[in-house]
């Protein structure tokens, strides 16, 4: 699952990779939010002519995208330009302002007994490390501001295509009010990562327009060397997969929700989208679900789950995981792209547990429901095989007469399995 508060609960930003190669190319991914220093880009000229100044440019890219989105503002917000320098001050002082130790301790463990993360990583440092690699731009919901970072030192089409993306934040934030929208739960990870989908997914889509419509050849041409930038490609490929696909989610599976939206009612369609958000990522994932309003089954763990489990034990958190990181797991762990999607195609809901237990102990329990007994065991046969590889203590059952399938990985699982799933047939 995300970092419950800081990937979800965050800043509305643009990639280097895939992001800036709209033109032909995928979309963007994460985020943050700033600090007070900022530098002012140099204004290179152009074949002998001088380049407009800044404030003229940022004037025409705001006019053009509120004639695409559709939408005004209601209040300024001056862009700053900062540097990578500034950019991972900034992203190191929010990721620590906005993150409940507690939260990153469980989402940490959670990640590594999965097998998402490797043995003993810090994923503060994965995440920041990523991010300084990757982030182009970024505007909080929070404190109403809006950065755009420059690498070259100068105002290009890589930096004017961030504002254009970063822009529609503001102008979506002060319609529809982002800090609410993002907001929700922290044990609701599926949840919010499908309704920044929603978020991304609408200013990727304003951004490739903007972009299709306003810059010359010689200007994509710059958007091309800047998404083949090494040291972002580096970074992008550094990442642990499962920080790279959740963060690339949202914008490439956001662009192709919003877009389907677009496609039947315009920009109308997004805008009433807001007002009753995706409330998964099976439902960006299928739009039909979306349409339908098949909204996901809440599934309630047994109560006193680290009290069956023995003296020493205590239930550090759960959450939800949903179709992607479902679909996730089953891939880092051993089953192909598409056994895992089909596999979780049937999805209907989940909850996950993190238990401690004495001597540093981590057991993680799991409880998916389906839409039909077939759905439960597709997922189950990919579910056993994926728990197989990670190594550790496993259990499974499949419940075939409410369509669900409990899993348990980690010490004493078969003793939690026993809690979660009561009469299960169990497969070791």
């Amino acid at each position: 699952m995300p970092i419950r508060r800081t990937p979800l609960r965050f800043r509305l930003a643009a990639l280097l990779c895939g992001a800036l190669l709209l033109a032909g190319c995928n979309p963007p991914a994460p985020t943050s939010s700033p600090g007070p220093s900022a530098a002012a880009p140099s204004e290179p000229a152009a074949s002998g002519t001088p380049a407009p100044p800044a404030a003229e440019v940022y004037a025409s890219i705001r006019a053009a995208v509120e004639a695409i989105r559709g939408l005004e503002p209601t209040a300024d917000v001056d862009p700053v330009t900062i540097d990578e320098a500034q950019l991972r001050t900034n992203l190191e002082a929010e990721f620590d302002a906005e993150n409940v130790a507690s939260d990153l301790k469980f989402s940490e463990e959670t990640l590594i007994t999965l097998g998402l993360l490797p043995p003993k990583s810090s994923l503060r440092a994965l995440t920041l490390d990523f991010q300084a690699g990757q982030v182009a731009g970024y505007y909080s919901p929070d404190k109403k501001e809006l950065f755009v970072v420059s690498r070259s030192g100068e105002l290009g089409a890589p930096e004017e295509v961030t504002y254009a993306h970063e822009f529609t934040h503001q102008l979506t934030d002060q319609r529809f009010d982002l800090s609410k929208l993002l907001g929700g739960a922290s044990n609701e990870s599926d949840r919010a990562l499908a309704q920044l989908a929603l978020i991304e997914g609408d200013a990727v889509s304003v951004q490739t327009t903007w972009t299709l419509e306003n810059l010359t050849p010689q200007q994509m041409g710059e958007l091309l060397a800047a998404s083949l930038d090494p040291e972002a490609i580096a970074a992008l490929q550094r990442a642990p997969a499962y920080l790279r696909e959740t963060a690339l989610f949202p914008y490439q599976n956001g662009l192709a929700f919003v877009t389907g939206l677009v496609s039947s009612g315009g920009y109308d369609a997004v805008d009433a989208a807001y007002a009753a958000p995706p409330a998964s990522t099976e439902q960006v994932l299928h739009p039909e679900k979306f349409a339908a309003r098949e909204a996901p089954i809440a599934v309630k763990l047994p109560a006193g789950l680290a009290k069956s489990m023995g003296a020493g034990w205590s239930e550090a958190g759960q959450d939800t995981l949903g179709e992607f990181i479902l679909r996730l797991w089953l891939t880092q762990n051993g089953v192909s792209l598409a056994t895992a999607t089909a596999a979780v195609a049937g999805w209907g809901g989940d909850r996950l547990v993190l238990l401690r237990g004495p001597s540093g102990a981590l057991t993680v329990g799991l409880v998916t429901t389906w839409d039909t007994e077939a759905d439960a065991e597709e997922f189950g046969t990919a579910a056993a095989n994926a728990a197989k590889t990670l190594g550790s203590d496993h259990a499974m059952a499949n419940i075939r007469n409410s369509n669900s399938v409990a899993i348990a990985i980690g010490p004493e699982a078969d003793r939690l399995l026993a809690a979660l799933a009561p009469g299960g047939s169990t497969e070791q």
